[in-house]
């Protein structure tokens, strides 16, 4: 597409290289990457609409406990956030079934006790986990490598000593993970921000509504530009909530939504490229709960901070990284079955 960036050894990176494991790059006896022919009933609208559904039912579930059984409202934070909680589980289990449905093979396979086979279909799989675990995990961290690197030192001072400085860094990373560990003993917010909230989000918008789009004949590209938009949208529940819970005026409360479905789409965008890459549910995820722990990159910091070469290697192993031949995987098929 024009612009050649080689600013990663010998390998040109182009826009269109991105995407090479998004055709063919992969063939078919690689291990573990079996697939059955896509034969939709359904067409692509009604593809579109069982997303919005997918997206709705998330969203409204939340509010069904006061809206639909009319129970009082909660007495405790806790008690707010377990309600929630559930319904969040009850709308990912729903989408799973509208997503079973529409496919159909997945329900044969249920019948016949391939449950392997039904839940590769969303991603989930037994073969090459520790690779769609560890290799997202570590893509996500180097766009976070200056301020990991800064916060672990607790120094704007530039040290030469490069053992200091990895040791620093290991040491830093080791303290938040443990940290944000021993929260989710006590911390309700800690599992709506690393548990709940990335594991169903993930499964409905991921896992539910990529196959759904696949197999109605969307390509790859447009699923991944699709999906991102119900997960931005599925967040301006947010927009009635700063409005009068929090008593904010109407301007205020559009700048945070927008802000919101912004940064929620462009994660989006990367969470759906992982998934098609890796067939694996578990990358995407990986990826959400560490960025939900770490906030926004500091883009700004981390420019400024001499440990900057985060974001340059990112862009050269976003696409080696994610080669669908390190998950045993062949990317773009509507069902994709377990090794």
């Amino acid at each position: 597409m024009g612009i050649e960036v080689k600013a990663c050894g010998d390998v040109a990176v182009t826009p269109s290289s991105l995407s090479d494991g998004f055709s063919n790059s992969v063939n078919s006896r690689l291990p573990g990457a079996k697939a059955m022919a896509a034969n939709p009933s359904f067409s692509s609208g009604t593809a579109i609409l069982a997303c919005a559904a997918m997206a709705v039912l998330y969203v409204g579930m939340l509010y069904t406990p006061s809206l639909l059984f009319r129970l009082p409202p909660a007495r405790t934070i806790n008690e707010h956030y377990i309600r929630r909680f559930t319904c969040s589980v009850v709308a990912s289990v729903l989408a799973s079934g509208l997503c079973f449905w529409l496919l159909g093979s997945p329900i044969d396979m249920l019948r016949n006790g391939d449950l392997p086979a039904a839940l590769a279909v969303l991603g989930i799989r037994r073969d090459h986990v520790w690779q769609a675990t560890l290799y997202p995990l570590l893509l996500t961290a180097l766009l976070y490598l200056g301020p990991l690197v800064m916060t672990a030192l607790n120094t704007d001072e530039r040290l030469e000593d490069e053992a200091k400085v990895e040791m620093g860094f290991i040491q830093g990373l080791f303290t938040r993970t443990r940290d944000n560990v021993i929260s989710l003993t006590t911390d309700i917010f800690a599992w709506r921000n690393y548990i709940v909230g990335p594991l169903t989000e993930e499964w409905v918008f991921r896992a539910c509504m990529v196959p759904v789009l696949l197999c109605a004949g969307y390509s790859q590209l447009k699923v991944m530009l699709l999906c991102p938009l119900y997960f931005g949208l599925a967040h301006l529940n947010h927009y009635w909530e700063t409005v009068y819970p929090e008593n904010r005026n109407h301007k205020i409360a559009a700048l945070i939504t927008g802000f919101r479905f912004a940064y929620t789409t462009i994660f989006g965008w990367y969470a759906a490229f992982l998934y098609l890459r890796t067939g694996h549910l578990v990358a995407p995820l990986v990826a959400h709960i560490f960025c939900n722990v770490m906030g926004l990159p500091a883009v700004g910091d981390a420019l400024e901070s001499p440990y900057n070469k985060g974001l340059g290697s990112f862009i050269c192993l976003l696409n080696p990284a994610t080669s669908p031949a390190l998950y045993g995987y062949m990317p773009g098929q509507c069902l994709p079955t377990a090794s």
